[in-house]
């Protein structure tokens, strides 16, 4: 049985090392894209804090306002088109 899947990149493992999902070995990566960890706003993997926003994943710093691109907090934004903002920008925008 083919146990390869849509997360196998074929690339070597650094270092001899791979992180083991469900008993399959995966690179950081794709690990972290198997288990729905990657930051929305880098694509990289999430290993300490986390917002989860928009149904989405993010670092802390890379959650920000679509316009001014200020920081933004868990629940201090406004949603507009699958993409947040600031109060401010977002009433500067559609208000």
């Amino acid at each position: 049985m083919n146990r390869r899947s849509v997360y196998d990149c074929r690339q070597p493992f650094q270092g001899g090392s791979f992180f083991d999902h469900e008993g399959l070995p995966y690179c950081e990566t794709h690990y972290h894209a198997k288990r729905g960890s990657l930051c929305a706003g880098c694509s990289k993997p999430i290993t300490g804090r986390c917002i989860t926003a928009m149904f989405k994943k993010f670092h802390p710093e890379h959650f920000v306002c679509a316009f001014c691109l200020k920081q933004l907090n868990k629940g201090t934004f406004k949603e507009q088109n699958d993409k947040p903002y600031c109060h401010t920008c977002f009433e500067k925008i559609f208000g």
